[in-house]
């Protein structure tokens, strides 16, 4: 363990910056909303990107749980590679206006607990990007931007770059088996004048962007191909397939579920422990990779006619002896993939357990616990002891190409590409 450690910490490298210590733009900052969701039409499982050739549209959804109609509005905000503010008008990056009201919504039916369901779609007729690059969705009440409810993160492309990418098996022998890495080339012909000193490439593995590494030098360099493939740069715990949990239905017990507990007004679900899996064998199966959906097996609409419930998460630790040190975490999609109260795991010592409530809208889920030090956190020791590390684990990667040119007052994302471990095998 001590040794993994040390290696993990030298293949990051002072070229690999951590996206942690960046500003994070996926927040919710009013009570009673929830399952905010943003992603491309009819691809809920997908990143939401943008692309300026073609400007297909994402959707944002999300649930008010306020039992009458509220005025929301929405905005967009064009922010650099580290997620700091664009030094730029609004008339510099947007077409059209940049206040829009928020018309679409739904009243819940069947659903002991109520809720508006509101929805709209990015770009639009009445608002659209000209310029690529990380933006940010901010929705707020009233027409009055100082009231926000929630941000989300997307981002607009140039299709300028191309992206040729795959993942391999690290070379060193400590971590080969455990671990993954992303090597890619970019063709930059497109580019006039092109400098490779003001540019940054950042790969996500499965959307957790607190994660992310980042690059800004390519290894080698050969006329207009800029080649990826260091032994220091983009290596990644593999971890194993997402642990899962179906909600789709509140009445029939899935496997993961021990009991219903319905005598409150909200159904309370109550999930078999969960224990470490560092040391079970590997076997593949298919997983959202830490995502979930949102859907139901008992209706027709889920958007506005599927329930919520509490949900208790347990984690049994070895010996029923808290970790020292460290902190245990729920992680994926429904905390946001952020690792803070929100999604910290808290120990019960007459119980000798973790446990962690979360209130979810009917659907499947998949999650992951990670472990992290509270000192020194090291991302490459996620899934060490609670999960374990196979290189053959399947893993989505989205790789963002980050320019400045001449004269730029901000960062722009000229290429986007996306490889999945099992193309390699």
């Amino acid at each position: 363990m001590i040794i993994r450690c040390l290696m993990a910490t030298l293949l990051l490298g002072a070229c690999c910056l951590k996206a942690s210590s960046q500003i994070n733009p996926d927040s919710i900052y009013q009570k009673g909303i929830h399952t905010v969701l943003m992603h491309p039409i009819n691809k809920p499982l997908a990143i939401p990107v943008v692309s300026l050739n073609e400007l297909t549209p994402i959707q944002i959804s999300f649930d008010d749980f306020k039992t009458e109609y509220q005025d929301y509005y929405f905005s967009v905000e064009l922010r650099n590679a580290d997620w700091s503010v664009a030094n730029l008008s609004t008339f510099d990056y947007l077409q059209g206006f940049n206040q829009n009201k928020i018309n679409q919504f739904t009243v819940s039916s069947i659903a002991t607990q109520p809720y508006y369901h509101y929805q709209f779609t990015f770009p639009n007729a009445n608002c659209k990007p000209t310029q690529s690059g990380n933006y940010v969705i901010k929705v707020y009440k009233n027409g009055n931007a100082s009231e926000i409810v929630f941000t989300k993160r997307f981002f607009v492309t140039e299709d300028q770059v191309s992206v040729a990418a795959m993942v391999q098996e690290p070379f060193d022998g400590v971590i080969s088996r455990s671990h993954q890495k992303i090597q890619f080339i970019l063709d930059v012909k497109k580019i006039p004048f092109f400098q490779t000193d003001q540019m940054a490439v950042q790969v996500v593995q499965n959307f957790r962007y607190n994660d992310a590494a980042t690059v800004s030098a390519p290894t080698f360099i050969r006329g207009n191909l800029l080649e990826y493939n260091s032994e220091d740069q983009f290596i990644f715990p593999a971890g194993k397939e997402a642990r899962w949990l179906d909600l789709q239905s509140l009445r029939l017990r899935s496997d993961r579920i021990a009991d219903f507990d319905n005598k409150g007004t909200i159904t309370k679900v109550i999930l078999k422990p969960d224990v470490s899996r560092a040391s079970s064998a590997y076997y593949t199966f298919n997983d959202l990779n830490g995502n979930f959906i949102i859907s139901n097996t008992e209706s027709l609409q889920s958007d506005n006619q599927n329930d919520y419930a509490t949900v208790q998460f347990t984690y049994l630790p070895k010996d029923q002896i808290p970790f020292m040190g460290q902190k245990l975490y729920l992680a994926g999609a429904f905390t946001n993939n952020k690792l803070d109260q929100d999604a910290e795991m808290i120990f019960d010592a007459k119980l000798g357990i973790y446990q962690k409530t979360l209130l979810l809208k009917q659907g499947y889920y998949s999650y992951n616990y990670i472990l992290r030090d509270n000192n020194g956190a090291n991302f490459m020791n996620d899934f060490a002891e609670t999960e374990g590390n196979h290189w053959e684990t399947e893993n989505n990667y989205s790789i963002i190409v980050y320019y400045r040119p001449p004269g730029a007052r901000h960062d722009h994302i000229i290429g986007f590409g996306a490889v999945n471990s099992k193309q390699n095998w």
